[in-house]
């Protein structure tokens, strides 16, 4: 495709080749495509559950291996928190209560950033005593929600102050820190953590992370390496007009935006890890909460290396043509760890070899407790098999009754809690981006300047990203999933003292 100037000067500048802009631009014509629904994935059938002997036995086996190894953890972080102050903005916009303000003043108290910033209230707002009517309450929220003072809602999530202690209170960076130390110590008795974040708040991070330390772990024997990167511009994608043309700002400008968390499949790419778990950034629980999250990280942990042990066995047994490879031994394999059912065809050791020669993800999953999100769904990827996938509503095709009743039969649901093997059988690094289903996108509505336009989204990280990953998913507790989606969350039991 010939590209005008301007706009071959544009892709150019961030990296973007020709033919990835063509895929992008087909992909606006094609619409998001949708997957085709085998089942949902239930207990047993696509979902395991680990008894408490072997939970112990995973632990232990994580626990002994972890030191000879380079985990990491990788928190996508670049998420503002203007969704968890939502309901408190349309208060203070329209002036009319809602359940969220009411909720929130009630117990304004309780909430952990309320010691920090009650003190600077009163240093603005010095006549106002109590917040008992609507001009000193929305004084408030103009105070913690506006440019001109705390700005909280175009504030990181991560820099929000999510729990209260007696000392101090914390962010969920520092508490994503301080958790790690129980299941990220590796080689050299090292922490190694990998935030995404904002280009406009790197800075900021880094500030927090170096501060937190200092005061925390300035003379633990634990050494931390803690890393941040951005989305890469060659993963920005065009925005365009409603007939798939590119779209132009008011100044003669092709506006590219942000490929969404699937584009981080290149940055978790880039982490030399033998071990990775994945985990959002608001995803935290009090410290006083914490014992069930710590244990079923290195449950799932263990789990990944016995399998990952396994799999690396009989790869080499095939690579070697060794007397010991048993290829009925594999197939059982399969079928009892991925439920995979390798047909009596393709039970050769190239297939075998191509089948298991791939990155491993297990991923908890919790029961369903009506959360909007993903979820563990069986997918058909032909006419005789199906694969194990995450799956969200917007990949459904909404006309089809036969699938919507597939998808709102789901047990389940996908709380980001992935622990990652990367490297193959050799000790070399996988690379990431081969195993991504790059016809998974999402086209989405936006606006530019109050002009509509049309968005893409590139294949989810732990969607259409890990298409092509060895997927186990396990069922784990309610109480390791304690997201902040909004500011009343913070009151939740998880996360108070």
């Amino acid at each position: 495709m010939r590209l005008e100037r301007k706009l071959k000067e544009e892709i150019d500048k961030r990296g973007i080749s020709n033919e990835k802009l063509t895929r992008q631009l087909i992909a606006f014509v094609k619409g998001t495509p949708t997957l085709e629904l085998d089942r949902i994935a239930t207990i047993n059938d696509g979902i395991k559950i680990i008894d408490s002997i072997d939970r112990s036995k995973l632990m232990n086996i994580y626990n002994i291996k972890q030191q000879d190894l380079v985990i990491y953890k990788f928190t996508p972080a670049s998420g503002l928190a203007s969704r968890m102050f939502k309901g408190l903005s349309e208060f203070y916009v329209t002036k009319i209560n809602n359940a969220m303000s009411q909720y929130f003043f009630n117990n304004l108290h309780k909430f952990p950033f309320y010691k920090d910033i009650i003190i600077e209230f009163n240093k603005v707002f010095p006549k106002i005593k109590k917040l008992d009517n609507l001009t000193n309450k929305l004084s408030f929220l103009n105070f913690i929600l506006s440019k001109e003072h705390l700005n909280y809602q175009n504030t990181p999530k991560g820099l929000i102050r999510f729990h209260q202690y007696d000392i101090d209170n914390k962010s969920a960076l520092e508490e994503q820190i301080d958790e790690s130390v129980h299941y990220c110590v590796s080689k050299d008795q090292t922490v190694n953590i990998h935030f995404t974040v904002s280009p406009l708040f790197i800075d900021d991070f880094k500030k927090s992370v170096k501060e937190y330390l200092e005061s925390n772990y300035d003379n633990s024997n634990i050494k931390f390496n803690i890393t941040f990167s951005i989305q890469k511009a060659n993963t920005d994608t065009i925005a365009v007009n409603y007939d798939n043309t590119p779209f132009k700002d008011e100044n003669g400008n092709y506006v590219f935006r942000a490929g969404g968390h699937g584009a981080l499949i290149e940055n978790l790419n880039d982490l030399d890890a033998d071990i990775v778990f994945i985990k959002n950034i608001d995803n935290v629980s009090h410290q006083n909460h914490m014992e069930e999250t710590i244990k079923y990280k290195q449950i799932l942990g263990g789990k990944l290396l016995l399998l990952q042990e396994k799999i690396h066995e009989f790869l080499k047994q095939i690579k070697e043509k060794s007397d010991d490879l048993n290829l009925q031994e594999i197939r059982f394999f399969l079928i009892e760890n991925f439920f995979i059912n390798v047909t009596d065809e393709n039970c050769n050791a190239e297939y075998l070899f191509n089948l298991l020669n791939r990155p491993i993800r297990v991923c908890g999953m919790i029961k369903n407790q009506g959360d909007a999100g993903g979820g563990p769904f069986w997918v058909k990827k032909n006419c005789t098999e199906s694969t194990l996938q995450i799956i969200e509503g917007a990949q459904i095709d909404k006309t089809n009754k036969e699938q919507l009743d597939i998808l709102y039969q789901s047990t389940h649901f996908n709380p980001v809690d992935i622990v990652c093997s990367v490297r193959d059988f050799e000790g070399n690094k996988f690379d990431l981006t081969q195993f991504v289903d790059h016809d998974a996108v999402f086209v989405t509505d936006k606006s530019v300047g109050g002009k509509p336009v049309k968005g893409l989204e590139l294949p989810g990280l732990w969607n259409g990203g890990m298409a092509d990953w060895l997927t186990v998913f396990v069922e784990v507790p309610i109480e390791t999933f304690n997201p902040v989606k909004t500011v009343t969350d913070l009151l939740s039991p998880m996360h108070q003292a």
